[in-house]
């Protein structure tokens, strides 16, 4: 159990994160606090003190204490707006370079999107797995249902019900991850040789799922706060694009999340020009406020988005569960699944039922927001500091990636290079696209507390930068 003073400043730091406390703005006193909560003048000052540790709040001498500004970046270049071609991923060996260089042991773990271990409740989810194996009894040695388990489905339900979406445990299909997921929906709603529309920069590993099913990508460009939605009516409207693959909220790697409005449009022009949306939803509980922001999918009327999700940013990629609702390719998606999977590891679908109905789940993801809100701010804070001048980062809304552009003259692929050879492990931001457009930026994973480890290995990275861009 945290302290009472922890409790009471991880509820301010919310409000701070969620903008009901502004910058600048003057807490109450410290007595004033006492009062209000019926608590110590010590434990006050102690909740105080931690968010000042925590670089939400300063002290001011005389003063009281304020919300700090946050340090905004310098400006900077936006990112490029182009008109692109369909094409094939030609850069497939560079992003299997990436992944091989991020899997390696002892790596500073900067190159893939990934949780500290200390962030997982590891001893929860076994607690979790004694006790559903218990209940599966002989089942535990059976084929599990090819939707997924029921009671699986039926936690995902009623969990997904507390955020404001409305599925039933029919709508739903669980899968061997999220990358399964939307490997089913590309499958589903185009044919090798066709064209699905990304938003971009775009994850590699969409654009290597795409590659693999032998499909074309169109690049759609974004800007630092997400969409010109012009641009991406007109590529779902064009008849040669069969498919449009995004994500809406805390997009890998920009960080953004849609707006309402935008995510109704979205949903309504998949009806409309009856081009389908696959929705990467993997970051979508990852955000830093307390409600989850909804999914395209709650818009969806007439089943045109195909929705994917999974455990594998919230909790752990080990255990390959994902699921999706595959709106109109609902019967399509079973016979897929009976006849090329049969059934989804049952014993860790039982677990996450009962980790989920349990409560843990919520819990766990109520202290994650914040730790990733934290660690986020405090990589970014550092990358302003240690990285050449002209560099600028995103700030994001949710998830726990930074996209940092470096100087025109500054090679990412180099600082790649060079970065591994010293441990420590980067994406650079060739491999987020079909093009070379991004050659002057990085992506860095912020999924692990910020400690002095990684303030030496941010402050390698950026010596790095700076030589390369001399």
């Amino acid at each position: 159990m945290p302290a009472l003073y922890q409790t009471l400043a991880e509820s301010l730091m919310q409000d701070i994160l969620s903008g009901r406390l502004q910058p600048g703005e003057r807490l109450p006193s410290v007595r004033h606090f006492s009062r209000q909560h019926e608590v110590s003048l010590t434990t006050a000052l102690q909740c105080y003190r931690q968010l000042e540790a925590d670089g939400f709040v300063q002290a001011r001498p005389q003063s009281g204490f304020y919300v700090r500004h946050k340090e905004k970046p310098p400006a900077g270049p936006e990112l490029p707006v182009f008109t692109g071609r369909a094409a094939r991923v030609a850069n497939i060996g560079a992003i299997e370079e990436v992944q091989a260089v991020s899997s390696r042991r002892n790596f500073a773990p900067f190159g893939v999107s990934l949780l500290a271990p200390s962030l997982v409740p590891s001893d929860m989810l076994q607690r979790s797995l004694v006790r559903a194996s218990r209940r599966l009894g002989e089942r535990l040695f059976h084929y599990g249902p090819a939707q997924g388990d029921a009671g699986l489905r039926e936690a995902l339900a009623r969990h997904f019900k507390e955020d404001g979406m409305a599925f039933s445990p029919d709508d739903l299909m669980i899968c061997n991850g999220g990358m399964d997921a939307v490997s089913l929906g590309l499958q589903l709603c185009t044919q090798p040789g066709e064209t699905v529309a990304v938003l971009t920069p775009c994850f590699s590993g969409l654009l290597q799922v795409i590659e693999s099913l032998g499909r074309k990508v169109l690049e759609i460009p974004l800007h630092y706060r997400g969409i010109y939605p012009d641009r991406l009516r007109e590529a779902m409207a064009e008849p040669d694009v069969k498919a449009c693959l995004l994500s809406a909220n805390n997009h890998n790697p920009l960080g953004f999340t849609l707006s309402a409005q935008e995510k109704k449009d979205i949903a309504a022009w998949a009806a409309a020009y009856q081009c389908p949306v696959i929705e990467d939803d993997i970051f979508g509980e990852c955000g830093y406020g307390r409600q989850r922001p909804l999914p395209i999918k709650a818009w969806d009327e007439e089943g045109w988005v195909f929705w994917c999700g999974s455990v594998s940013k919230t909790l752990t990629p080990a255990y390959r569960l994902g699921w999706c609702a595959p709106g109109k390719w609902r019967q399509a998606a079973l016979q897929h699944r009976r006849a090329l999977t049969i059934s989804i590891n049952l014993p860790l679908q039982a677990a996450l039922a009962d980790f989920i109905h349990c409560g843990e789940y919520r819990s766990h993801l109520r202290k994650l927001r914040l730790s990733l809100a934290q660690q986020v701010d405090a990589m970014s804070r550092a990358v302003l500091q240690f990285f050449p001048d002209g560099s600028t980062v995103t700030e994001p809304e949710g998830g726990y990636v930074l996209w940092v552009t470096l100087p025109p003259q500054c090679d990412g692929w180099r600082v790649f290079q060079r970065a591994a050879q010293e441990g420590l492990s980067i994406s650079p931001g060739t491999v987020f696209s079909i093009t070379e457009r991004y050659r002057h930026c990085i992506r860095l994973n912020a999924g692990w507390p910020f400690d002095d480890s990684a303030l030496a290995a941010v402050s390698r990275l950026g010596e790095i930068c700076r030589e390369e861009t001399l």
